[in-house]
């Protein structure tokens, strides 16, 4: 476990020389890639003249890319048919720049159907596995959020059984937020499932729900037992830092986080 990475969202790069930027960023601090961040409630721009310069002539790489808030199993079959054709213009966008990791939303067809989430889920899945395979591309999905039918670890159980190719990316603050459940135990039970990395912390304090997203290693998660749970797997993907809150979201800030989060992280990593 020695790669180091952060999240760039695309909805604030309007061109390759916005992207540039927090590459070199990357560069100077010796962090290893950078994340793409697609959000399709604003809109997706796979367009390659607005990513591929901004990787010209620099050790930093894609570390990953990830489309989020896609229905990916909509019951509707013209939103699905949709989907599909975003889903193949983002993974030959991900292999036209390199990239070897991608993620997006499990979707949900049915809220008070587990079964049938996992089973039209399935079918989407390996789908789209088969082509990210050839693409050489290793696929995720991310869990809990609004419109993910993966939103308790029982239904987490089932899907694994029912489709063993599954793959997480895995957010301890999204497991205790959207999943409401303990994130060590969620990684001491999939550890070995887990592909994708994002490192964000928490502080929550009283009883009232009061709680802040500070810089990773000032809040309350522990980043030495959830990296040695990690390295007791073997896990050799990237470790990306996520900027995330009402503070650290904002794009004035999100430099200062990676800075001092990558000094808390890489203790933990050979590098």
């Amino acid at each position: 476990m020695k790669k180091l990475g952060f999240i760039v969202e695309m909805k604030d790069c309007k061109d390759a020389a916005d992207l540039r930027r927090w590459v070199d960023l990357a560069q100077q601090q010796g962090i290893d890639g950078v994340e793409l961040l697609f959000n399709s409630k604003c809109g997706v721009d796979f367009s390659l003249d607005k990513i591929k310069p901004a990787f010209e002539n620099t050790p930093v790489e894609p570390a990953a890319c990830g489309l989020w808030w896609l229905n990916t199993i909509s019951p509707d079959p013209d939103e699905r048919a949709a989907v599909r054709r975003t889903m193949l213009e983002f993974l030959d966008m991900a292999e036209a720049i390199g990239c070897r990791m991608a993620f997006f939303n499990t979707g949900e067809y049915d809220p008070e159907d587990p079964d049938k989430n996992i089973a039209e889920f399935k079918k989407e899945y390996l789908y789209y596995k088969d082509i990210a395979d050839k693409k050489g591309i290793k696929l995720a999905c991310y869990l809990g959020h609004g419109g993910n039918f993966v939103h308790s670890r029982e239904i987490l159980d089932k899907l694994l059984k029912e489709v063993p190719e599954f793959n997480i990316k895995l957010d301890p603050v999204g497991i205790m937020r959207n999943m409401k459940d303990d994130p060590y135990e969620i990684m001491k039970r999939y550890a070995n499932r887990i592909a994708h990395f994002h490192a964000k912390d928490i502080f929550r304090y009283g009883d009232n729900g009061w709680e802040i997203e500070p810089i990773v290693g000032m809040g309350q998660l522990k980043w030495n037992v959830m990296l040695g749970m990690l390295w007791n797997v073997g896990y050799d993907g990237y470790i990306i830092i996520e900027p995330h809150g009402d503070v650290w979201a904002e794009p004035e800030n999100r430099w200062k986080h990676i800075v001092l989060a990558k000094r808390h992280l890489e203790q933990y990593m050979i590098r």
